[in-house]
């Protein structure tokens, strides 16, 4: 990866300010992050180790950054 690359998820809506397209995901897949505004979530640990399995060890799930229902 070259220096300033930004991933972005697809039709990602923002939490904090709605703004739609804006929310991008760190290259180590551990944080996302909007561009509009100062929202940041980092991926819960316990998710972290968790093992399952995956065609190809790129693929990231957008489930693993919403909160947990209880």
């Amino acid at each position: 990866m070259t220096k300033g690359f930004i991933r972005f998820i697809a039709g990602a809506v923002c939490p904090s300010c709605k703004a739609q397209d804006k929310i991008a995901i760190t290259p180590d897949d551990k944080t996302i992050y909007c561009l509009s505004c100062d929202f940041k979530e980092h991926k819960p640990q316990e998710n972290a180790t968790k093992k399952t399995k995956t065609s190809s060890p790129n693929v990231f799930k957008i489930e693993d950054f919403r909160p947990k229902k209880s």
